[in-house]
């Protein structure tokens, strides 16, 4: 019996499909660089809505967020600089600031 096909741009079965464009659309994405996350906290005092500590770094409590100014401010006063927001469509670096 003949295996089953799925369309040529269904998304792999092993990963979730990545968000539609339009969910996305005016969304920033939070990045943490866990390997050079220092874990001060402060980006949780900064923008606690967004941030958590897990295992002594930095998480985003969701990748995609709505713009929050709170969230530029986390990473625009990291430390170590290991917190990038990007346009979620895009992925134009919108802070920190360079």
């Amino acid at each position: 019996m003949p295996e089953p096909r799925t369309a040529p741009d269904a998304p792999p079965q092993d990963r979730p499909a990545a968000p539609e464009p339009a969910a996305t659309a005016g969304r920033w994405r939070i990045e943490v660089d866990r390997n050079v996350c220092a874990g001060t906290g402060l980006c949780l005092g900064t923008a606690s809505r967004h941030m958590r500590l897990d295992n002594g770094r930095a998480r985003p409590v969701a990748e995609v967020v709505d713009p929050d100014p709170s969230v530029a401010d986390a990473a625009d006063t990291c430390p170590m600089e290991a917190i990038t927001v990007r346009d979620a469509v895009t992925g134009e670096v919108l802070a920190p600031e360079r």
